[in-house]
């Protein structure tokens, strides 16, 4: 005896999704076991289902099968074969009996009065009603020891499930405005329902079997502010884990964005950077994600968009994005928005000797033509690859990052040219030592 259980029977559905394309299907049905049914279909469950991870409670269960019959033509056409079905003739306006014989190279059909038999007939083709056994959804089939039971509960895994934060940054003329939303997508293969949602950042590690990479959506996102956050953040095991505050629904093939961070008047510094290697200054925007500057949140990794007001206008326009990683509190957040257009900096060795006793002396100059109307600050990293230097002179202050590099921090005036020199000394003297 077969029993059928359906998602409208579940009494608890919950859904844990993670960055990588998969999520955590929890679900408590009731069901009514006589202990006379030997096989159940369970129904409504994600087309994309790992089979491999499917963990059952309240059932002894001793085979289980998944079976997706599309209704196609083909599948339906192959559930009739040695059945009796119909042609209708609409200019005569008549229905006769066929058994159907194959349907493997044509349509092959026998006249169950004539026993005639007719090759890819012109006329409709008439099937009777759908066969019990063929399966229109996603189920589970399950071969089960006779048992009396009101409810099961299932969890599985199943790719088809992505979720990914978006940021909105507003910049004022010292704070920003931050505005973070998380964008769900659902192409799972069916529709949950009323369900429970969290989402776990971090990278955990999956043995693929193939990489399934989810359409990109449309997004539409909003800077006003929120009644309150939709998301709570905790941490769980060396993740993040933030719950949703309500039940919602995701449909198959939906995208759904849902505000999960508003912060306001958050400090920056913005400057433009600059290496040998560039060809042009890079624009780049820098804040802590710290609690003293008004966030001290984690991040999940995801787009940032930045807008800034136009100073006619007042309305607001776009002037870059960046991607950011997964980011704890108390880190930097450095954003890279684009190239200046109105700042030119060149870098080159002007001078280059070496001496008897095995020292060679390198000096480099960077220039920085500042074209705006308004100082900038530029950020000018310089790489040392060699083990042994030490710094001669430098016409500006400089911070030592790592052995191999060294950073300057200019201030540039307003349409002015200025010049970053420094001199430094590499030891390529060889030392032997005596055994």
């Amino acid at each position: 005896m077969t029993y059928r259980s359906y998602s409208k029977d579940a009494v608890e559905l919950a859904l844990t999704i993670y960055n990588d394309g998969f999520g955590v299907v929890k679900e408590k049905r009731k069901i009514e076991l006589t202990g006379e049914e030997t096989e159940i279909q369970y129904l409504d469950v994600a087309q994309l289902i790992e089979t491999d991870s499917i963990l059952v409670e309240g059932l002894n269960i001793l085979e289980l099968n998944y079976d997706y019959d599309l209704v196609s033509k083909s599948k339906l056409l192959e559930k009739y074969i040695d059945q009796n079905v119909f042609l209708y003739d609409k200019e005569k306006n008549e229905r006769k009996e066929y058994r159907l014989l194959s349907v493997a190279n044509g349509i092959v059909l026998e006249n169950t009065d004539t026993k005639e038999i007719v090759l890819d007939p012109k006329e409709e083709l008439i099937l009777p009603k759908l066969p019990g056994e063929l399966i229109v959804k996603p189920a589970l089939i399950w071969k089960i020891r006779p048992s009396k039971t009101d409810q099961i509960n299932i969890s599985y895994l199943t790719k088809g499930m992505e979720w990914e934060s978006n940021y909105v940054v507003e910049l004022k003329d010292q704070t920003f405005n931050l505005s973070g939303w998380v964008n769900i997508q659902n192409n799972a293969g069916t529709t949950f329902d009323n369900v429970k949602v969290k989402l776990i950042a971090g990278d955990v590690n999956r043995l693929e079997d193939y990489e399934f990479t989810l359409p990109d959506e449309p997004v539409l996102y909003s800077m006003e502010k929120s009644s309150g956050p939709s998301f709570e953040e905790q941490s769980f095991a060396d993740y993040h884990m933030y719950t949703l505050q309500h039940k919602t629904t995701l449909k198959n093939n939906q995208s759904k964005q849902i505000n999960f961070i508003q912060a306001e008047q958050i400090p920056y510094k913005r400057y433009y950077s600059f290496n040998h290697y560039n060809e042009k200054a890079e624009i780049k925007l820098e804040f802590e994600n710290k609690q003293a500057q008004k966030l001290g949140l984690p991040l999940p990794k995801g787009k940032v968009k930045v807008y800034q007001e136009d100073g006619n206008g007042g309305s607001l326009e776009f002037i870059g994005e960046d991607r950011i990683d997964h980011t704890p509190k108390n880190e930097t957040v450095e954003l890279y928005l684009g190239d200046a257009f109105d700042i030119v900096c060149e870098g080159n060795k002007i001078d280059s000797y070496k001496d008897e006793q095995g020292l060679r002396t390198e000096k480099w100059q960077y220039t920085i033509k500042n074209n705006k109307e308004e100082p900038s600050l530029m950020k000018i990293t310089h790489s040392i690859y060699e083990r042994n230097w030490t710094m001669k002179d430098a016409s500006h202050d400089y911070k030592k990052e790592t052995s191999r590099k060294i950073v300057f921090w200019v201030e540039v005036p307003a349409d002015t040219v200025e010049a970053v020199t420094f001199e430094y000394e590499v030891d390529e003297r060889i030392y032997f030592t005596k055994s």
